[in-house]
């Protein structure tokens, strides 16, 4: 019978710096994408709403969801500097039914920042204001109000946010409390 010889075992020293070698080879490129400057962060979100005012309390859940009052939202994020977020905000809801047809708009916008900066998984606030308007809302509504949330980076091109809210709409004496996850493809600069 024949015998088999296996090679002999590399040091482990040698081992370790070759796979390190192959690794870095294969991440360099990525991790000099990873870190520089995102431009855009575009996306959307899955939320849970609990608004209560009155006496009474409404709570919606939505996918898309987490926009003014609940509504579907998609977001549009630039990025100022290294931790500066704005994100202006607009939507429109439609609402027809027995012969009668009703039209809600919000205008807002947010700013926020990132404490690690925007190219790298950061905890983040954000100030936030907006108006609701149209025939289903009278008088025009003013929100003010806050988030606190966490946002990782998933690879480089991509942006997972878990987030907290609080607004409050004035004229309606209206508390609104937001909970959500927001998934966003980010665009980064170009050198």
């Amino acid at each position: 019978m024949r015998q088999i010889h296996l090679p002999q075992r590399l040091p482990l020293r040698l081992t370790v710096r070759a796979l390190l070698g192959l690794m870095a080879l294969g991440a360099g490129p990525t991790l000099a994408f990873a870190q520089t400057a995102p431009v855009v962060e575009i996306g959307t979100s899955l939320g849970l709403t609990v608004a209560n005012g009155g006496g009474a309390t409404v709570t919606t859940a939505g996918i898309p969801g987490a926009g003014f009052l609940g509504q579907p939202a998609i977001y549009l994020s630039f990025f100022a500097g290294k931790s500066l977020l704005v994100e202006p905000s607009v939507g429109f809801t439609l609402i027809s039914g027995g012969g009668e047809t009703q039209t809600l708009v919000h205008l807002g916008g947010q700013i926020g920042y990132f404490v690690n900066g925007s190219a790298v998984n950061s905890p983040y606030f954000a100030a936030n204001v907006g108006s609701v308007f149209g025939s289903a809302v009278d008088p025009a509504q003013v929100g003010v109000g806050g988030k606190i949330g966490y946002r990782t980076v998933v690879g480089s091109s991509l942006g997972v946010r878990f987030e907290a809210g609080y607004r409050r709409w004035f004229n309606a004496h209206l508390n609104e409390i937001t909970f959500g996850i927001g998934i966003g493809g980010i665009v980064h600069r170009t050198h």
